[in-house]
């Protein structure tokens, strides 16, 4: 809510034809300097005056030139009278001031736009100057876009993105909307999804208290050994539904448990991250109580079961060196591995655990004993480390997390 005078008059000897405006029938003008009951005055810069007045008339199409300016810094006096009272003013909402599209060159993900934030986001690859953009836009017909008091023409004027930048969508009748764009650029940074966590990342944070990173949870040791490592970690908390914009300008997802069900557009979000390029880590838990992830069967990963034990058997690889044994506590097994080519396994419980396909708590005779857990999976633009217990990251063995955070943290793409 702003506050407007009821009748106020700006005058100005800027232009002797166009030397009064009511601020009541230009409430654009946003002048705040004549928010003044009556018989006062203010002594204003000539500078801002004239950009204020002049950013204005570009927009009513009153002036296309100053005449006989003179140089340096000129003072002027503005007076600005009023004999009003001050009241409420709600701007009027036009619906119609939209971007129906919004994209530029280096585009990396679906470009977010909302209309009842008039909010534009957009993600581009790392190597995008960003503060040479050239975008391209629709909006209606009978409106058009300003930077700056400038007008934008799409796929044609160079924008700077290295803040959010504001444009102002104009109609006909003189009224603005203004819309934030701003511009991510891809980056080593980590976002945690644990939107579809089981209680293994949040615990004993719940729906009923809210998720608060800065809060004590289980995930918060490792996060926060993320962070001390230089890395900027955003945690989504569970229950909401993925969406690209989530994702903006992270290049490393963790994945922390898949309890909850994936639907078909969190899934495309994935797919789409996929094509993009990710670091990925992707944990998961015993399969007791999820039997289905839809994300794993995305990535083509079937975990079944439950097993507890050691992890003593590793392939040679940066994130297996210099490791002996990774304790195992509740975790699930890769039944795949054999079916799917693009895993790779980089690790196998000892010849004493075995996979408890039945939740039995008993070894059968069709249960493998030494069944893989770990492994990579990889992409022409992504790579992939999965593994199916969560648990260990509470007691973060050595030197086993130093190697996963140099593996997942490697963005020389």
């Amino acid at each position: 809510m702003t506050k407007y005078p009821e009748e106020c008059t700006v005058h100005s000897v800027l232009e002797s034809n166009e030397s009064t405006y009511s601020i009541a029938n230009k409430v654009q003008l946003q002048f705040s300097n004549c928010i003044f009951c009556k018989n006062t005055f203010r002594v204003v810069k000539f500078d801002y005056a004239y950009s204020t007045v002049i950013h204005n008339l570009r927009y009513n199409q009153k002036i296309t030139a100053m005449k006989n300016l003179l140089g340096g810094v000129i003072w002027s006096l503005i007076l600005i009278f009023s004999s009003c009272e001050i009241k409420e003013v709600t701007p009027e909402v036009f619906e119609d001031a939209i971007f129906t599209q919004f994209s530029t060159n280096g585009q990396t993900l679906t470009t977010f736009i909302s209309s009842t934030a008039n909010q534009v986001k957009l993600e581009v690859a790392r190597d995008i100057d960003i503060t040479r953009l050239v975008p391209s836009f629709d909006i209606p017909e009978g409106y058009s876009a300003f930077v700056n008091g400038n007008e934008q023409f799409s796929g044609t004027s160079q924008v700077d993105f290295s803040q959010t930048v504001t444009y102002d969508l104009v109609n006909n009748h003189n009224n603005i909307t203004s819309w934030q764009v701003s511009v991510l650029p891809l980056s080593c940074k980590i976002l945690v999804d644990a939107s579809h966590d089981g209680g293994v990342w949040w615990f004993p944070q719940g729906e009923d208290t809210g998720f608060d990173p800065d809060e004590p949870h289980q995930g918060q040791s490792f996060a926060n050994v993320l962070r001390d490592k230089g890395f900027e970690v955003t945690e989504l908390g569970r229950g909401v539904e993925l969406t690209e914009e989530m994702f903006f300008g992270h290049y490393i997802v963790l994945r922390a448990g898949g309890l909850q069900h994936y639907t078909d557009n969190e899934l495309e979000v994935y797919t789409k991250l996929i094509e993009r390029g990710m670091n990925m880590v992707f944990f998961t838990d015993h399969k007791n109580n999820d039997p289905v992830d839809e994300l794993g069967d995305l990535l083509g990963l079937d975990f079944k079961g439950t097993a507890n034990g050691t992890i003593t058997t590793f392939s040679q690889h940066e994130i297996t060196a210099n490791i002996e044994s990774i304790d195992y506590i509740a975790g699930s097994i890769i039944a795949n591995a054999d079916e799917n080519p693009n895993i790779e396994v980089l690790g196998w419980l000892s010849e004493d655990d075995f996979a408890d396909l039945n939740f039995n708590g008993v070894k059968d005779v069709d249960e493998p004993v030494a069944p893989p857990v770990m492994g990579i999976l990889s992409y022409p633009k992504s790579r992939v480390f999965f593994i199916g217990d969560m648990n260990g990251l509470q007691i973060q063995p050595q030197p086993f997390i130093d190697n996963l955070i140099n593996w997942m943290g490697d963005c020389n793409w």
